[in-house]
Order: structure tokens, then sequence, then C-alpha cells
């Protein structure tokens, strides 16, 4: 019957329904992967030139991340009917890059971050006292500092970091960005291609082996880079690898521990402000830890501060 013949040759992947059916989905994910690319563009370019605009700007910078990125995870849990102290937390998390700004130079910079977190500490246990009883206070609070920890903490790093090298304080936010960057970007698109093998498939399913292993090999290949065209003489090939090591790993571990977070609420995304990334934490969780971890490094081992 012709019925039956349209199926078969729908089935069969001929100039029908299965070959129609394959473009479609080849146009699609083509559409979705510029969209990201074209976002993931953008976002490099208004960051890098914040960074190259000044120190102040970046910070601003930093400043309005740290906000979005809090808000989102705040706005997530509160849908899940967790109650976190979101007003006193957005301003804490969003003081610490300014803090950094205002002491990076000085070797009490670290104080007076910790100095907020000890201001800001009693303000959640008084918020726990006037709001009365609840059964979840502990979770309540300890979202709350997660997120303040987790961002706002992590993000004022990029910004100490413009204190590490007096004669161009671009260099060194600069090198983690790009390297955090380019692993991000060549995990997606190796993974996308030819990622077979699942690293964690019951908390992140997209994450494969070959995705992560090639975003690893082209991080180093990156920081060799970075290294010969910057030319500066603390970013020696030691310092370069041992930066591209520091990424593959914390940047791995920023977005599996996003992952985990959506995987217990059970979304896809954090927010939907980036097309083709979500949120701002679905786009910056890579950057959170690598930025704290690699100001230590830089600090203590490499400029010896």
């Amino acid at each position: 019957m012709p019925g039956d013949a349209e199926g078969q040759v729908g089935a069969t992947g001929s100039p029908g329904g299965g070959t129609e059916g394959f473009w479609k989905r080849l146009g699609r994910r083509f559409s979705d992967l510029l969209v990201r690319v074209v976002s993931a563009v953008v976002l490099v370019l208004v960051v890098l030139i914040l960074l190259w605009w000044g120190e102040l700007p970046f910070t601003i910078g930093m400043v309005l991340l740290s906000v979005a990125g809090m808000n989102e995870i705040y706005r997530a849990f509160h849908g899940k009917g967790y109650r976190p102290v979101v007003i006193p937390s957005l301003v804490a998390g969003g003081s610490l890059p300014l803090l950094a700004y205002y002491f990076q130079e000085r070797e009490s910079g670290f104080a007076w971050l910790t100095l907020a977190f000890s201001l800001y500490l009693p303000l959640l246990f008084l918020w726990a006292l006037v709001r009365g009883n609840r059964r979840q206070v502990a979770e309540d609070l300890g979202l709350s500092l997660l997120g303040v920890m987790l961002v706002g903490f992590c993000l004022s790093h990029f910004v100490l970091m413009l204190g590490l090298d007096p004669e161009r304080p671009w260099t060194a936010p600069f090198s983690v960005i790009v390297l955090v960057w380019v692993f991000d970007a060549v995990a997606y698109l190796a993974g996308t291609a030819f990622g077979n093998r699942k690293i964690v498939p019951s908390i992140s399913p997209g994450k494969t082996w070959e995705g992560t292993l090639c975003a690893g090999a082209i991080t180093f290949v990156a920081a060799y880079l970075i290294h010969r065209v910057l030319g500066r003489e603390w970013l020696n090939l030691g310092t370069a690898m041992a930066l591209a090591a520091i990424t593959c790993l914390f940047a791995f571990l920023g977005d599996l521990s996003e992952s985990v977070l959506k995987r217990e609420l059970g979304i896809k995304d954090m927010g939907s402000l980036i097309p083709g990334h979500g949120g701002v934490m679905d786009r910056f969780d890579s950057m959170l830890m690598t930025a704290a971890v690699s100001y230590y490094f830089l600090r203590f081992l490499v400029f010896k501060l």
C-alpha cells in the first residue's frame, strides 16, 4: 500500500522522514552550538574589555557577577521550599570584590575578607532568631553561607590577583580567565563531537572522558602560548604549566559542584540570563574554585608575598 511504502522509505533513511529528521536534528544542534559560541565570545569580550579598561571597572564587573550568581542560587533553592537569607547575603557577597580591590596590595587584604565574614555570620544567626522557629534553619543558614563562599568569596580572588604584578596588574587574572575558558570550550566541543564515555553520568551526563582529556591537553598548549606571548618574568614555563594543571582540576570540580546542586534541585540550568548557557552560574561555575586556588598558588609559591 502507498502508506506502507512511505513509512518504509522514512524508516530506511531514504528521502523521507528519516533523512529529514536527521537534517533537522543536525541543524538544531548546529544552531544551539552557534548560540552558545556567540554568547561565550561576547562574555569573553566583555570581561576582557573590563579588565583592559581598568581595575575598578573589572572589580565592578566581579561585583555584578557575584550578586547575579548568588541570586540565581538562592532563587533556585527558594523554589524548592528553602528560605535563604537573601539581602544580607547579597550585600556580603557583593562587598567582597570591593574589599579585595581596596586592600589588594596590602598583606592584610585577606584579613579584611575574614573580617567581612566575621560580621556576616552574626547577621545570619540574628535572622534566625528574628524569624522564629523553622524546621530547616540549619539548611537555610548553610545555603546562605554557601552562596557567599562559592560565588562572592571565590570571584573576589580575581580582584586580589590585580595586586600581584604591579607593572601589569591585568596579566594574572587574564591568564587564569583565558585558561578556564579554553578548558570549558574545548571540553564542550570535543565532548559534543566524539564524547562517549561518561565520567559521572548520575550527576552530569554531559561530561565525558574524551571531552575532558582533550580539554586538558589544549589547556596546557594554551598555557604555553600565554607564557610565550605575555613574556612576564613570573609567568615562566613551570608556572604556566602549574596554572594549567590547577585549571584542569578545579574548573572540572567547579563545574561538577554546580551539577550536584542542580541534580538535587532537579533543574537543568540555574538561570536563563545567557543564551545557550543558562544563567551566570552555568557559565562561570568553572571559574570559582579555580580563581581562589590560582591566587593562593601565585601569591605564596610564585610571588612569595
